[in-house]
């Protein structure tokens, strides 16, 4: 029998209260065992009818507290390069949706046609760009933390995030060439380049916390 919201908040919250703290992590457990509780229990109603420690649900809950927790830390400790290259596969996806795509196309030939113009103007309104886009972002992810918690994807995306700023501003420094004039093709389009990815990223990250979003409101 399908459970209902009410019963699928009740393993979130158990959940939570044993120390999961990574909503991601915790809503795929929260499927597994909404699903292993369905294909194994008739009587679903009885299972979550509370009844002190005796309630069926939190006695099977109890029973499993620390191969769950167990769990939990295995993912946990899960390497961030796993997460880096799941990031790295939905910010390639992403790019090449149509509407993206052109997007980026139509950009990529708008700074073309400004470089031609004026390579130091347009070097100076890149590099500007990317560093504001770059602070806002960040304002976003921690906004989204302070909101939500700790959620172990978003770990990667400002991951992604920071290796662009470091690449794109101290490979070389942006501040020499700022204060020497030493502009060049080759550096406006890097951080074209990395503009894109972080735009990618963050568009991504929105998807993320939609679906995040969505997930709490149907266990509110």
């Amino acid at each position: 029998m399908e459970l209902t919201k009410e019963q699928i908040k009740k393993i979130d919250l158990f959940l939570e209260g044993i120390g999961i703290e990574y909503i991601d992590i915790r809503f795929e457990m929260v499927d597994h065992i909404a699903t292993e509780i369905e294909n194994n229990i008739d009587d679903t109603t009885t299972f979550f009818e509370y009844n002190g420690f005796q309630t069926p649900f939190i006695k099977y809950m109890l029973s499993r507290k620390k191969e769950y927790f167990e769990s939990y830390k295995k993912q946990k400790r899960r390497a961030l390069w796993f997460n880096i290259k799941k990031t790295l596969v939905t910010v390639f996806k992403e790019s090449i949706k149509p509407i993206n795509f052109i997007a980026i196309l139509l950009f990529l030939f708008a700074i073309n046609l400004l470089e031609k113009f004026s390579l130091k103007y347009t070097s100076e309104v890149v590099f500007i760009s990317f560093f504001l886009t770059f602070f806002y972002f960040t304002i976003k992810f921690n906004q989204f933390k302070k909101k939500f918690g700790d959620v172990k994807i978003i770990h990667a995306y400002t991951s992604i995030l920071m290796f662009n700023y470091i690449i794109s501003f101290h490979f070389p420094g942006i501040t020499p060439i700022f204060s020497e004039g030493n502009y060049s093709p080759f550096l406006l389009y890097k951080c074209v380049t990395a503009l894109i990815i972080n735009f990618l990223v963050f568009k991504c990250f929105l998807n993320e916390k939609t679906n995040i979003q969505k997930r709490l409101k149907n266990l509110a």
